[in-house]
């Protein structure tokens, strides 16, 4: 048995799928709730304190549900940290196999501290396997996302120049949270289609407004050079998309490789498409045309001129405008290593996820996601 520490497993998106995923395993790995404790003065003598988080579970641990209704509840046990406190993390993971860190703090100085603390813990608790908060984009995309390369590169880079061999360390790129495409679904009997759909993500469209009927495509740059071709392939650019609970799936299949992470980006994906071929889909499932909205990195980064960088409203609007930019750039789409070393693993993609939550048949009927594979 392995016990595995989730930071930040409480929450309801990335924490619920790699906890669920490591509860589905049959005792074979034993999930450990790393939170946030509320009064951090309580660990102040390096202690953490313990309780039970009681966490829902679904019908079927290897595949989707037949319905959105859930099975049962079970207790995982939770430590509750300072992130600021070495001493107090190291007491936390003393006899924890493997540091998964799903952690997302807004403050971006506090972000990476909290993680480089976990990774000094991790190593001197004598951890095997350390993985930071990723779950995004491909590593060299993060250069050019202000966000990424303020949170996600400093960490990645004091992990690498760390001469520790005894720890095991990889990244998990997903590309984007295919969950996207479920905002605006029929939300079913008491909202459980929609709510399904979204798996407890609740951020605001990006890119494809499917509810009011747009869809904004970022053009490669050769197309915006070009004005002459008319070949798909020149002009859209491909997007990684992975259903939040896939990437728990994914992660656990990686806790159960014996061979060494041994510092590589383990990419995964549900589908990897061209834009154009995405809204296809999207059009086919949804029942109704989609107006294309076509954007150039030109144009992007006029708007991005627009938007305010030392304010706190223009974060989320630069970090959108910035990844369309890597789009626009090709450079959007990731390695599915994880999909060629775990071939059982048979993540939803994008047409299987559409046709579940857009149509009514599927809404209705609770369609297994996992019958549809593919591209």
């Amino acid at each position: 048995m392995v016990k595995v520490a989730v930071a930040g497993g409480s929450s309801p998106t990335l924490g619920h799928s790699v906890v669920t995923a490591l509860l589905s395993t049959d005792g074979r790995h034993t999930p450990v709730i790393l939170s946030r404790q509320k009064d951090p003065t309580q660990t102040s003598s390096g202690q953490f304190t313990t309780t039970k988080t009681t966490f829902p579970l679904l019908l079927s641990s290897s595949s989707y549900p037949q319905s959105n209704q859930l099975d049962s509840e079970i207790e995982v046990e939770t430590r509750h940290v300072d992130y600021t406190s070495t001493d107090c993390l190291i007491a936390a993971l003393h006899d924890i196999d493997t540091v998964i860190s799903v952690l997302l703090i807004p403050n971006p100085p506090l972000f990476v501290q909290a993680q480089l603390n976990l990774l000094t813990a991790a190593e001197a608790a004598g951890c095997r396997r350390f993985a930071p908060s990723e779950f995004a984009l491909p590593y060299h995309a993060h250069a050019h996302v202000d966000f990424d390369a303020a949170v996600k590169v400093p960490v990645w880079q004091e992990i690498i120049s760390r001469p520790s061999a005894a720890l095991d360390v990889a990244l998990f790129p997903c590309g984007m949270f295919m969950n996207y495409l479920g905002i605006g679904c029929p939300g079913g009997k008491d909202g459980r289609n929609r709510a399904a759909a979204l798996a407890g993500f609740a951020e605001g469209p990006f890119l494809f407004h499917l509810e009011e009927g747009w869809v904004e495509v970022p053009v490669l740059q050769a197309a915006e050079a070009s004005s002459d071709t008319d070949n798909a392939a020149d002009i859209y650019p491909l997007v990684t998309a992975t259903d939040i609970r896939d990437v728990g799936r994914f992660v656990v299949a990686a806790i159960d490789l014996e061979e060494p992470w041994a510092g590589r980006e383990l990419g995964m994906a549900g589908s990897t498409m061209r834009f154009d071929e995405v809204v296809q889909l999207c059009e086919k499932y949804t029942g109704r045309s989609l107006e294309v909205r076509r954007v150039t990195r030109h144009q992007l980064e006029a708007r991005l001129r627009g938007i305010p960088s030392d304010l706190v409203e223009g974060i989320i609007p630069r970090m959108e405008c910035q990844l369309s930019m890597v789009y626009c750039d090709g450079n959007g789409h990731v390695d599915p290593v994880l999909n060629r070393l775990c071939p059982w693993i048979r993540p939803t993609t994008v047409e299987a996820f559409l046709k579940k939550y857009w149509t009514s048949a599927g809404a209705a009927d609770g369609t297994n996601l996992q019958e549809e594979t593919g591209k």
